[in-house]
């Protein structure tokens, strides 16, 4: 089974701001400092955070996973990160990828959309992606209240 989930927020920050964040090794930091107990841990495997780039992913009480940033796209402003090894594909996941996109609204607004796409062969494994995207969600909120201020 094929799935995708989706949410985007506005913020009040030039796209030039929010992309030197999300687009950047600074933000795995940020996660970490500011939402510990969603993420506790990123490890630097390889790479310097464009694509190709390959990190170790450590949440509170699981096992750590790794991440292999497969698109960084400066123009664009998008990065496209999947789940290479542990975390969702030891739970039975075929496929686990998130897309951050980074859009324009206007010269001092933006608008981040992430999108996860996921796919599983038991349909009972779908609520463990909630759980995610609800952490990403909180994720966004975050780097919200972060980049307005």
């Amino acid at each position: 089974m094929l799935g995708k989930f989706s949410e985007q927020i506005q913020i009040n920050a030039p796209v030039s701001e929010v992309w030197n964040l999300y687009g950047t090794n600074k933000f795995p930091n940020f996660v970490v400092e500011n939402l510990p107990h969603i993420v506790e841990k990123v490890e630097l495997i390889e790479g310097n955070g464009g694509s190709g780039t390959l990190v170790k992913v450590s949440l509170p009480g699981n096992p750590p996973y790794k991440e292999k940033f497969v698109l960084v796209d400066d123009e664009k402003r998008v990065k496209e990160v999947e789940i290479v090894e542990g975390g969702f594909l030891d739970l039975g996941f075929n496929f686990y990828g998130i897309k951050f996109e980074v859009i324009e609204k206007d010269k001092n607004s933006s608008i981040i959309k992430i999108i996860i796409d996921f796919e599983t062969k038991d349909i009972e494994k779908i609520q463990f992606t909630i759980g995610n995207f609800q952490a990403l969600v909180a994720i966004l909120k975050a780097s919200k209240d972060y980049l307005e201020k």
